[in-house]
């Protein structure tokens, strides 16, 4: 195989590594990132829609866990989205 292609691979691999690279947000950041107000996902929060992790009563996130909750519509309450 050639170097160029050698090269192209490992960018194509890298690439995709960085988008499976998880990124803790607090409630403002996930709430920019879904496009949705900070009361819209404290919301979520309380009705269980939305994965988070509570420390010293502040919210965050980890956003391969809200990246799989969305993909898969998995429901953490009883009502939908």
């Amino acid at each position: 195989m050639k170097q160029e292609n050698y090269i192209k691979v490992v960018k194509d691999v890298v690439q995709r590594m960085e988008r499976h690279t998880d990124v803790v947000m607090n409630v403002k950041q996930v709430a920019e990132y879904l496009g949705l107000s900070v009361d819209a996902v404290r919301k979520r929060c309380q009705r269980k829609q939305l994965p988070y992790h509570l420390n010293a009563k502040h919210l965050y996130f980890s956003k391969l866990e809200v990246d799989a909750t969305l993909l898969n519509r998995k429901r953490y309450g009883s009502e939908p989205f």
